[in-house]
C-alpha cells in the first residue's frame, strides 16, 4: 500500500494534535467554531481515507472486484496488504460503534426535558446543566439552589441559557463523534469544551449587566460546592475552573494577540482542509460514475 494514500490523514490528525495542545487566542466563540472545523475536517479525512482502504483490500476478492472495478478512484493500485486491510476494517468498525454510543447517550440526555424551559431537580446534589432540545431546558437542582445567593442563581440560569441560545451541544457533538473517529483529538475537544463555557461565562456576564467578579465568584463558589458534596454541577466544575475565574477577572482584550491567534488557528484550519481535499477525488469519481448510469 503507498503511503501517499494515507498521507493526508496523517497531516490532518497532526494539524488537529497541534490545535488540542495550544490555546489559540480567540474570542469563545470563534474559538468554538475554528476548533469545530478542524476537529470535523480531520475525523472526515481519516474516515474517507479508512473507508478507501477497506474498499482496496475488499478488492483482493475477485467478487468484490468485478463489482467495483468500473470506479478508477478506487486505489487498486495500491495493494492494500491483510495487515493493512485488517487494521483499517477494526479503527473503522470502532469508530462507528463509539459514535453510535455518542448519539444515543445525546438522546438520552434531552428526554424528559422536552416542553421546559427550566427544571428542578428534588435532590441535596449540586447539578446543573442545559439539555438540549427544542427550545432545551436548563436543569437544575434543588441542592445547587440553595448553595447559593439569589444572583448567583441567576448567573448558573443565564449561563446554562447561554449553551441553549448558542447551540453548543450540537459544536459538542460534533467534536464528540471526531473523537469517536480520532480518539487523539480527545485534547482538541477539551480546548472544545473550555472554549464553550468560557462562551458561556461572557454571555452571562453580559446579561448580568457586565458584573464579571460576579460571575468569577458564582464559578469558583459552586465549584467549591461541587467539591464539598461530590456532585455534577455541569460546567461549574472541572479542572477548567481557574483557567475562566482568571479569564473573567483579566480578560485577554488585546487585538495583537487575538489577531495572532485568529492567523494561528486559520493555518491550522487551513491546513487541515487542504489534506482532507486530498480525498475529495475519490468522491468526485463517484458522483461522475452515478450522474452517468
Amino acid at each position: 500500500m503507498s503511503f501517499e494514500l494515507i498521507l493526508p490523514a496523517f497531516i490532518a490528525i497532526a494539524c488537529g494534535v497541534a490545535a488540542g495542545w495550544f490555546r489559540l487566542p480567540l474570542r469563545p466563540m470563534v474559538a468554538v467554531r475554528v476548533l469545530t472545523a478542524i476537529a470535523v475536517v480531520v475525523a472526515a479525512t481519516t474516515a474517507v481515507v479508512l473507508a478507501v482502504v477497506v474498499v482496496g483490500f475488499a478488492a483482493r476478492s475477485a467478487l468484490v472486484l468485478s463489482l467495483i472495478q468500473w470506479c478508477p478512484v478506487v486505489p487498486l493500485h495500491h495493494h492494500v496488504g491483510y495487515a493493512e486491510g485488517t487494521a483499517a476494517v477494526v479503527l473503522l468498525g470502532l469508530g462507528a460503534w463509539r459514535a453510535r454510543r455518542v448519539l444515543i447517550r445525546r438522546r438520552w440526555a434531552a428526554e424528559g426535558t422536552q416542553g421546559q424551559s427550566l427544571s428542578v431537580l428534588d435532590c441535596a446534589e449540586p447539578i446543573a446543566y442545559a439539555a438540549p432540545g427544542d427550545p432545551g431546558c436548563v436543569v437544575i437542582s434543588r441542592g445547587l439552589l440553595d448553595a447559593l445567593a439569589p444572583r448567583e442563581r441567576q448567573v448558573v440560569v443565564a449561563h446554562e441559557r447561554a449553551h441553549l441560545h448558542h447551540r453548543h451541544h450540537r459544536y459538542l457533538l460534533a467534536g464528540e463523534l471526531a473523537v469517536a473517529i480520532v480518539p487523539m483529538l480527545l485534547p482538541l475537544v477539551a480546548q472544545l469544551r473550555l472554549a464553550t463555557e468560557r462562551s458561556a461565562d461572557e454571555t452571562a456576564v453580559h446579561v448580568l449587566d457586565g458584573d464579571r467578579q460576579l460571575v468569577a465568584h458564582t464559578i469558583a463558589h459552586a465549584a467549591l460546592t461541587r467539591t464539598m458534596h461530590s456532585g455534577l454541577v455541569g460546567g461549574f466544575g472541572g479542572a477548567s475552573v481557574p483557567v475562566r475565574v482568571a479569564a473573567l477577572i483579566d480578560p485577554p482584550d488585546s487585538v495583537a494577540t487575538m489577531a495572532l491567534g485568529g492567523s494561528a488557528g486559520a493555518l491550522v484550519a487551513v491546513s487541515a482542509v487542504v489534506a482532507g481535499s486530498v480525498q475529495i477525488h475519490h468522491l468526485a469519481g463517484l458522483v461522475d460514475h452515478l450522474c452517468h448510469l
